[in-house]
């Protein structure tokens, strides 16, 4: 999977609040404009661009909740488990393929969980793309906004490794 797919994913979450943020960020620097020491014509480009950017992210919430209902409940439980930072949901992911797999399913080793989470993750890298999120959109529209920036550096440095260790570590403390 491409950074660019696993910063949305990790960002997605965030976008319901901080489209709100923008929201009200918009409005009270509106309503306090008789107070800036911006020109009006400055304020109000400012403003257009900030709505611009509220627009963008409000885009982006909605094909991503397009994308994740398209999705089944068991491929929506491991993007909550690696992306959506619920990782306690592991345990019960775990239990239920147990006891699928005594009641003659597959069930799931270690080895399965993190091929399924790797065929998911360019599932939704394909999703994306198909839906005009590539990696010169995220680039022009997303990559300079403060939170992508943030959990960009994140994915860059590794640190989204740490996740799949703590999945290991569940994995490997369970008796799948």
């Amino acid at each position: 999977m491409e950074n660019y797919a696993k910063v949305i994913l990790y960002a997605y979450p965030l976008l319901k609040t901080v489209g709100e943020d923008y929201a009200t960020h918009i409005r009270n620097k509106a309503m306090l404009s008789y107070n800036s020491r911006l020109s009006t014509e400055s304020l109000a480009e400012y403003l257009a661009g900030e709505i611009i950017e509220k627009n963008r992210l409000e885009w982006l919430k909605n094909t991503m909740e397009r994308i994740l209902a398209k999705l089944t409940n068991e491929e929506r439980t491991l993007l909550d488990i690696r992306y959506f930072g619920k990782t306690k949901k592991l345990r019960d992911f775990l239990k239920g393929q147990a006891e699928n797999r005594e009641g003659g399913g597959t069930g799931c080793s270690e080895r399965m969980y993190f091929r399924r989470q790797s065929r998911l993750a360019e599932k939704i890298g394909a999703m994306l793309f198909y839906a005009g999120i590539t990696q010169k959109t995220y680039d022009e529209q997303f990559k300079n906004l403060a939170i992508f920036r943030k959990i960009h550096t994140f994915v860059e440095a590794g640190k989204d490794k740490k996740i799949s260790a703590d999945e290991r570590r569940v994995l490997g403390d369970s008796e799948v």
